[in-house]
């Protein structure tokens, strides 16, 4: 179940535009022609899309991936491909979701990965996935997008099944959040009212998705006192919860990189998969 796949190579079936007739719920302020890639990285998207990574046989679920990068840009190799190369070999099928910059409109991710999870849910059945079986996963500020997804979700069908958060930015809290994805997400001067609207463990209920939250205790970019409040707020509404807090590995990782400790947090991270399928 957790054999290694480090020598695979994912390569996606195809891409799916998120409004293909343009029509969007909100505008970031970009048009297509500004957007930059720089080593795989993507900046100023204004067309979001998801590459989909299936497997050879049926899959046993799908994971909609929210790379992160500070809501400047998404990191689409560490957090991405990468994130494929792990679970298609182990028969999960995989959407890495090139959504939207913020550029400082609040609302404009949290469309795109709720869009996404829809239109997910409903080509499973082509797939052959289950629609019950649909997850998210997100790392630094897309875990700030994954958290805001399972406790935000604007429609039944864009709730996800369950949620992976690795080191993410979860609250706008200025003593801790990570300021510069709340200046790109807020802007310059928020207000009360926007950081608590903004904060995932300020908008967990009962209906919150099971939970897995992963981080290292030498993060310096994301403060571990994010995953621990979201943690404690998943708990307190009684939601299945877990986290895992690695001694060492400080931050953006991914899946490509090698952290100590790291086989504990995918043998922990695929059994929390498992349990919840």
């Amino acid at each position: 179940m957790f054999f290694a796949a480090n020598s695979f190579a994912a390569v996606p079936n195809y891409t799916i535009q998120l409004y293909p007739d343009g029509v969007k719920p909100n505008d970031n302020g970009y048009v297509a022609s500004d957007e930059i890639e720089k080593n795989k990285r993507l900046y100023k998207t204004s067309e979001p899309r998801m590459d989909i990574y299936l497997p050879k046989e049926q899959p046993t679920a799908m994971i909609l991936t929210c790379p992160g990068g500070g809501y400047v840009f998404t990191s689409i190799p560490n957090e991405g491909e990468a994130v494929a190369n792990f679970f298609v070999p182990r028969n999960i099928a995989v959407a890495v979701l090139k959504y939207r910059m913020p550029n400082k409109h609040e609302e404009v991710p949290l469309s795109d990965a709720a869009k996404a999870m829809e239109i997910l849910r409903d080509s499973a059945v082509v797939w052959g996935v289950p629609t019950n079986r649909m997850g998210v996963i997100g790392f630094s500020a897309g875990g700030h997008l994954a958290a805001t997804l399972v406790t935000k979700f604007p429609t039944q069908k864009s709730r996800p099944d369950f949620g992976i958060l690795v080191y993410p930015v979860i609250s706008m809290d200025e003593t801790i959040t990570h300021k510069g994805s709340c200046l790109q997400l807020l802007g310059d001067n928020p207000t009360q009212e926007q950081r608590v609207a903004w904060s995932a463990e300020a908008c967990v209920t009962d209906n919150t998705p099971p939970c897995f939250i992963v981080h290292c205790q030498d993060d310096k970019t994301v403060m571990v006192e994010n995953s621990i409040r979201m943690y404690q707020a998943l708990t307190k509404h009684k939601v299945q919860a877990e986290m895992l807090l690695l001694p060492t590995g400080a931050h953006g990782w991914g899946f490509s990189k090698q952290i100590a400790q790291k086989e504990v947090f995918e043998s922990a991270m695929m059994k929390f998969i498992y349990q919840n399928l």
